[in-house]
């Protein structure tokens, strides 16, 4: 069992955004504050409205999943999935009136060709179940089910600077408001994130205040009312409804790097579309979201000369299980340490970092991360993720020992990312499983324009032999288009 070490054999691994939509994938750090293009200030209601900016985004993939599952298992013939999907995003921004601004952004997913996977839509009922449902369709999970809603409505308020309250193209001032659906991500996506590798995006109803008042320090508080989830209306799991949750993000930035303490405080409502307990998708006793995280992190850059930079990430939490949990279950803590450099090789720019990242498990349940862009960590074959989506960590916990590589100008502008993870579990369990298995992560983009990007990318996750899953490969071929 690994616990805090780098196996000699790992190699390389991965984290790449050459544009936000092929993001989770070792998705870079967001601003925590004043999130959202800013727009000009207008001094007429009308010409503010009409004065705005619209966006558009097209993003045509194809996916392929290779599973190879033991014929004694209950999903035994549903080995492979295939599916071609567009994304449509559709935009509008308007330009601030009095410090007032909106956004409405409507997304849909269509297929393209014939539907050859359990998508988690319409086709995924109760009864049968996510079992069943998968038998009743033949093939494997790819979470992309056709969906057309309003991923952004809100109405937004930016303060203005001292002396240029009408001022066009800026004066931003240190508060903003923001009501309404919209899209939320704090940090590197591992707790709040809107899963943009996906198709469908997770949005919020929420209320949102950010304020920069006092030089390097940022602070956002959400109240959160409704988690707007990937699969769309007609899957039981479309939405998470809560009460009395806020999401606490603070961060301050340091001459050598930012430090950020945060509290996630999450109270799901009952989901009666499901026969989970509030539809988190496992039963009494095992996994309960409501709970409330407090935490720590701290990223780092110190650039020792013109070609060298070290890069450091540190981070500590601790979930405690609230409101409806059952009383049997524990806190869990969660470490993460990742040490890398940045540098030129041959005139190409290099990044390698090495970390270990651990999800705590005590037998009875694990530490969980329901609101997270979850493809983007612990390997792209989404292994700890459950078969309805959403977070999966297994009770013995999680060790994620990873190496990663990435390269940038190989072929001109362009991207090569590999990964290598070694997952192991965190404690021991009745179930005697400790080695969950390894996998491995390639990712090769390039944008062709300023506006257009091709990528290719794939997974291949090993099982450890413990009986922990079943090997997996996944391929993902995509072409993007975005006008802003």
């Amino acid at each position: 069992m690994a616990t805090l070490k780098l196996a000699s054999s790992l190699m390389a691994v991965a984290a790449f955004a050459v544009a936000q939509s092929v993001g989770a994938i070792g998705l870079p750090n967001v601003s925590n504050v004043h999130t959202g293009k800013q727009l000009k200030e207008i001094n007429n209601f009308g010409a503010a409205i009409k004065g705005g900016t619209p966006d558009l985004l097209l993003r045509l993939r194809y996916e392929n999943v290779k599973d190879t599952i033991p014929a004694a298992s209950p999903i035994a013939g549903t080995d492979n999935a295939d599916l071609t999907s567009l994304r449509t995003v559709l935009g509008y921004s308007t330009a601030r009136y009095n410090g007032f601004y909106g956004r409405i952004e409507f997304e849909a997913t269509t297929h393209v060709g014939d539907k050859d996977a359990l998508t988690l839509g319409d086709d995924l009922t109760f009864p049968p179940g996510p079992v069943g449902s998968r038998n009743a369709v033949g093939s494997s999970i790819i979470p992309d089910p056709t969906k057309e809603e309003f991923n952004e409505a809100y109405i937004g308020w930016r303060s203005a600077s001292s002396g240029c309250s009408n001022a066009p193209g800026g004066c931003n001032g240190s508060t903003t408001i923001k009501a309404g659906r919209q899209d939320i991500v704090y940090d590197n996506h591992r707790w709040v994130g809107n899963i943009l590798w996906r198709q469908n995006f997770q949005s919020y109803d929420a209320v949102r205040i950010d304020n920069t008042s006092i030089n390097n320090l940022g602070v956002s508080y959400v109240y959160l009312d409704k988690v707007n989830r990937t699969f769309g209306p007609g899957s039981p799991f479309n939405e998470w409804r809560m009460k009395n949750s806020s999401l606490i993000n603070v961060s301050y930035k340091l001459p050598v790097g930012k430090l950020v303490g945060y509290g996630y405080l999450l109270d799901y409502d009952d989901n009666p579309r499901t026969p989970f307990v509030e539809g988190v998708g496992a039963g009494v006793g095992v996994t309960n979201f409501d709970s409330d995280t407090w935490g720590l992190r701290y990223t780092g850059k110190y650039k020792l000369s013109d070609g060298f930079t070290l890069l450091s990430e540190l981070e500590w939490a601790n979930q405690k299980p609230t409101g409806d949990a059952n009383s049997a279950l524990s806190d869990n803590n969660y470490y993460n340490v990742e040490f890398g450099a940045a540098f030129k090789l041959g005139g190409k720019s290099v990044v390698v970092k090495a970390g270990q990242e651990i999800l705590e498990g005590n037998g009875v349940n694990a530490l969980q991360t329901p609101l997270a862009t979850f493809h983007a960590f612990n390997g792209w074959a989404d292994k700890f993720i459950s078969p309805i989506g959403g977070t999966a960590t297994p009770v013995g916990g999680l060790e994620d020992t990873s190496v990663t590589l990435i390269v940038k100008g190989l072929i001109g502008k362009s991207k090569l990312v590999v990964v290598y993870h070694d997952f192991q579990a965190n404690t021991s369990t009745a179930s005697g499983i400790e080695n969950y298995g390894e996998e491995w992560n390639a990712l090769f983009a390039k944008p062709l324009s300023k506006n257009l990007l091709v990528a290719i990318k794939y997974a291949n996750f090993s099982d450890g032999g413990d009986g922990f899953s079943f090997d997996t490969e996944k391929f993902w071929l995509l072409t993007q288009y975005k006008f802003k």
